[in-house]
């Protein structure tokens, strides 16, 4: 058993319950029903997220629950002080010989996908301690398996080959909430964690950067306490910030960026961090926002100026040496003082009056070219209907395909000046017509570094952005390190990791799809953890059985009728591998054979039925716990997230799209469909007409 199966939640014991589970046990003991046997089925009525599946979590820790379920004396002592004075004795001393020794559970797999009405664990055993299993098994399936859907339709939009991140415990439902968010997000797809603690717990992968804080920490290269970093291979050592600094110089004619435009400070902290992680340097780069002083200019003044890169050859393409001097041709002659008149805290900002575009939530400038193309509404299937509005500075709006759609925030400002283009303008065929020049502090500050890194044998990993219009900026942030990779003669550099954050959820995710983002990872943490589109799955505990004849809840709502008796599951798959329909039967049924015509009927609808001939049958349900110990070997957290996977793949494309999925069907065989409209027609009492 690994790590990660041997730890059990201390919160997670007997008391964890509701108070009328043991008031019911009294009332049980008090009737003398401590010998009467009954059938429960755990179960969920809806699938969450307005999605057609769900995956089934959280059995492993019902089994530990399971192991470990007794009354401590202290247990017992409290009880005695919280139930009603007259409460017998003997009852207490019936609670403390409790265990689940003759309890049997039945379960599908978990990291399975489950269905509407399909029982999803089936208790079995005496009563009282059945029912006092209820409630602490609803909560640790019910967020487990909604966490677990939530983080498997985050890998769904997201594709195979985008790294997804869990950052969400500083935003989670507490401690407890935050280790399991990060648990079952894993073994819903997701690639790693931020929360150490449950790295230690459940051997999942711990991955991080840094906070703003770092940056903003240094105002300064005269702060760095240390400046020199060994060559990785030869060991000779090297002086990073003069490297950094020479660098710099080359880029900021690379990039149009001038050195006044960059914050020294940012550049102390990354040369700070890069020597602390040299091996693992990743940065965050939007500390700063700053736009270059053409772009500046030309969109303050309204006109169009031709300009001029003196970037030579000899800058771009050689490596530099510590004691080589740079200078830096400037295209626009803008005084030092004018340069400074508009500086914050070291944030460059134009005065309100001079502000000529939109500015989102973030700060950011935001422009659009009415020509790009490259931003128009793609995605089929109807899952174009994202939330009106923007998030991250992104459209979030549907459009149809006839519109171009950059950014619903966004004033038209190229449409004035389309038709005069500068002369200097970027040579990037990656990016869209409205990226021009809006380069950042934290790209310059980066790539210096990183080439510096590069010459003491060290590759730097990637940057972070955690602001602003993420897509426009994976696009900037990528054809920077392309270009600096091509200049520099670093072909590593092009293939840098763009790690993305800030309040990202499924629609972020699909916008930024269609906007052909060039991100390489998602760090995500409030919709993920708070499953805000849907916050509880809503499974029930429903009694369908006792002293072996079969109990139904009737109600007028026809969703809230239970399906009576002890019964068995099966998933039968069509000849293309795909499955068709779940089918529960009583237990004294034979199972449906492969090739063989099965009746399949809708539970309560007389009309809908159909028959199925199963390429493949599936019988769903295992005994996982009997004689009060586990009987089925526990797959790793690993092993249970790669079947998640597996078991998505066995649906179809159209069962697990985000917008109007067809439904999956769930069916009872003809036998079973009878029985639960007799015991109905028992059970429902005659109205009298007078």
């Amino acid at each position: 058993m690994d790590r990660g199966r041997m730890n059990q939640n201390g919160v997670v014991q007997p008391l964890l319950t509701d108070l009328y589970q043991i008031t019911m046990a009294y009332a049980y003991w008090k009737s003398g029903k401590t010998d009467d046997h009954a059938v429960f089925d755990l179960f969920f009525r809806t699938n969450p997220f307005h999605g057609e599946f769900t995956i089934f979590a959280g059995l492993d820790e019902c089994l530990k629950f399971l192991d470990s379920f007794h009354y401590s004396d202290s247990d017992i002592e409290y009880l005695k002080q919280t139930l009603p004075e007259g409460t017998e004795n003997e009852f207490f001393d019936y609670l403390g010989n409790l265990t689940a020794k003759d309890v049997t559970l039945y379960a599908i797999d978990e990291g399975t996908v489950a269905f509407p009405r399909v029982p999803i664990i089936k208790v079995e055993g005496p009563l009282i301690i059945v029912q006092l299993l209820e409630t602490t098994l609803l909560t640790l399936v019910n967020y487990a398996s909604l966490m677990a859907t939530n983080a498997a339709r985050y890998r769904m939009v997201a594709g195979k080959h985008v790294n997804l991140l869990e950052f969400g415990l500083r935003r989670a439902q507490g401690p407890d909430g935050g280790l399991s968010a990060s648990k079952y997000s894993y073994i819903g797809g997701f690639d790693g964690t931020s929360n150490v603690l449950a790295g230690k717990l459940f051997n999942i992968p711990v991955k991080g950067t840094h906070a703003h804080a770092y940056i903003t920490s240094f105002s300064g290269i005269g702060e760095l306490k240390t400046r020199l970093l060994k060559h990785k291979t030869t060991g000779v050592t090297g002086d990073l910030l003069e490297l950094a600094v020479q660098y710099r110089q080359a880029l900021s004619q690379l990039l149009d960026v001038s050195m006044e435009e960059s914050s020294e400070g940012e550049l102390a902290a990354m040369v700070s961090y890069a020597i602390a992680f040299p091996d693992g340097f990743m940065a965050l780069v939007d500390t700063y926002d700053v736009k270059s002083k053409n772009a500046k200019n030309n969109e303050n003044l309204n006109v169009t100026t031709t300009t001029t890169t003196t970037t030579t050859t000899t800058i771009a393409n050689t490596k530099i040496k510590p004691n080589n001097k740079m200078t830096t041709s400037k295209s626009l002659d803008v005084s030092q003082n004018d340069n400074k008149k508009h500086l914050s805290n070291g944030i460059h900002s134009s005065p309100p009056s001079q502000q000529p575009h939109h500015v989102n939530g973030n700060g950011l400038e935001e422009m659009h070219d009415a020509n790009c193309d490259t931003f128009k509404n793609s995605h089929s299937n109807g899952n174009s209907n994202h939330k009106t509005g923007t998030r991250n500075g992104l459209r979030t709006s549907a459009s149809t395909p006839s519109q171009p759609s950059c950014n619903l925030n966004t004033r038209n400002i190229c449409k004035e000046n389309n038709s005069q283009k500068p002369l200097n303008q970027s040579p990037s065929s990656l990016l869209p017509k409205y990226v021009v020049k809006s380069y950042r502090s934290g790209l310059l500050n980066f790539s210096a570094v990183a080439l510096a890194l590069n010459d003491l044998g060290y590759r730097a990993v990637g940057v972070r952005i955690d602001s602003g219009d993420l897509a426009y900026l994976s696009c900037l942030a990528r054809e920077t390190f392309e270009r600096v990779g091509e200049n520099f003669k670093v072909p590593w550099f092009s293939k840098l990791t763009i790690v993305a954050s800030n309040d990202i959820n499924e629609d972020t995710i699909l916008s930024l799809n269609e906007q052909g983002h060039k991100i390489d990872c998602f760090g995500i943490g409030t919709h993920l953890v708070t499953c805000q589109r849907q916050p509880a799955l809503g499974c029930v505990y429903k009694l369908v059985e006792i002293n072996g004849q079969p109990r139904i809840k009737l109600s007028q709502d026809v969703e809230k009728v239970t399906m009576p008796g002890h019964k068995n599951a099966f998933r039968l798959y069509s000849a293309d591998g795909h499955a068709l329909i779940d089918l529960l039967q009583k237990v004294t049924e034979p199972p449906p054979a492969v090739g063989q015509k099965v009746l399949c009927r809708h539970p309560f609808q007389e009309s809908k039925r159909a028959y199925v001939i199963p390429s493949h049958v599936e019988s769903l349900y295992k005994i996982y716990w009997q004689n009060g110990k586990i009987v089925q070997p526990l797959p790793r957290l690993e092993q249970v997230r790669e079947r998640v996977q597996m078991s998505l793949k066995t649906l179809r494309n159209d069962h697990k799209r985000t917008l109007n999925p067809t439904p999956y069907k769930v069916a009872v065989s003809d036998n079973l469909y009878n029985f639960i409209h007799d015991l109905w027609l028992q059970n429902a009492p005659i109205g009298e007409l007078s």
